[in-house]
């Protein structure tokens, strides 16, 4: 396997000469490894095999990666930032002129530099770590508000499309694999009864008031690259940055960091939103992007929370009805108590709606 892997490496214009190559991380998508090189002052690489059965246009969504950091690398350029390398992913090309190597079986890889001395968090957990977690998205956002050129590809179309997630739900509801409606009725009614509103974002769009923009789609803490004094390097995982409402990434974000309990959480009564980290997130990121967003945006990302909860509910309650034929499942209702805990956590953030829009009033005076 390893001779395999320096082969591959082999395609790519790397400085010096492969000495290792080790699995790295514990990513779920894609296959990533670290390419140590001979000689201290040689750089070292990440390689990652592409996973082309999520991401059906590899080359479309490697043209994204490179505009996007080739912008943000640009800008660092001409502020003078010392290390830029280090505060950007750095993609390298191939002999062939390409940034990704397609192998014999058909599988896509990439190569970039590794940044040496950085560390990651695989969670939230506390304010102050919220804080820099949307210090560093917001930068992110604000780095590419001026990206130039076309818009970029969706790499995963109708990711976060509203109207596109529930018409799958409704076409499970017919598909009803061994009669799982009547396990979920209670859910499903729930669902339903939210559709209206969860179109609020797409509305809003549609009537011109929040504009598209790049977003990045994972706004996970474990997505951030940080020195060892704990300063923000950059953002990474770059594989799903694409056209989007600046809600998704701030909703997701939220729905994830500031959650008590985890996404499966069966007692439901331990599941609630924690405002704190809320505060200190919007802090963060309004922090850098309130001149940036316009007043009708940065009022919607309360309810940018409350949706993203929704969505990821509908789609592990749409999964669970048709039959768990997307996500991986440890049991039988492993899907239907996912639906269960973020429709419960829709209701907190709901409870909590006029502390939230506080919050974020008291940030955008």
């Amino acid at each position: 396997m390893e001779n395999n892997l320096k082969n591959i490496t082999a395609k790519f214009r790397i400085v010096g000469t492969t000495n290792t190559i080790l699995p790295f991380g514990n990513g779920h998508i894609n296959d990533t490894y670290l390419v140590t090189t001979v000689g201290e002052k040689n750089p070292n690489y990440i390689l990652q095999r592409k996973n082309h059965n999520i991401f059906k246009d590899i080359p479309a969504m490697v043209q994204n990666i490179v505009r996007v950091t080739d912008h943000i690398r640009n800008k660092l350029e001409d502020q003078t930032i010392s290390n830029p390398e280090n505060k950007v992913i750095t993609h390298i090309k191939t002999t062939d002129d390409l940034y990704y190597y397609r192998d014999k079986q058909g599988n896509y890889w990439v190569l970039f530099l590794f940044i040496a001395g950085c560390k990651s968090y695989e969670k939230i957990e506390n304010p102050s770590q919220a804080f820099m977690a949307g210090k560093a998205f917001g930068i992110f956002q604000n780095q590419l508000a001026d990206l130039p050129g076309e818009p970029l590809t969706e790499t995963i179309k109708d990711f976060h499309n509203i109207q596109f997630r529930l018409a799958n739900f409704e076409k499970a509801i017919m598909v009803n694999f061994q009669n799982r409606i009547l396990k979920a009725k209670n859910e499903i009614q729930y669902a339903q009864s939210l559709a209206d509103e969860m179109n609020t974002l797409l509305n809003a769009q549609k009537d011109g008031l929040i504009p598209e923009r790049i977003t990045h789609n994972d706004t996970k803490i474990n997505n951030i690259l940080f020195d060892k004094d704990d300063n923000i390097l950059c953002v990474i995982d770059l594989d799903t940055v694409m056209p989007g409402l600046v809600h998704y990434d701030f909703g997701d974000a939220i729905r994830t960091a500031a959650c008590t309990t985890e996404e499966d959480e069966t007692n439901l009564s331990l599941i609630s939103l924690n405002t704190a980290i809320f505060d200190a997130f919007a802090k963060g990121f309004l922090g850098e992007t309130k001149n940036t967003l316009s007043k009708d945006e940065i009022k919607l990302l309360p309810h940018s929370a409350k949706f993203m909860a929704y969505i990821m509910g509908l789609r592990f309650l749409t999964d669970y009805i048709e039959g768990d034929v997307y996500y991986k499942i440890k049991h039988p209702e492993h899907n239907l108590e996912r639906a269960k805990a973020q429709f419960k956590l829709v209701q907190e953030i709901e409870n909590k709606m006029a502390e939230l829009n506080a919050i974020i009033s008291r940030y955008l005076n």
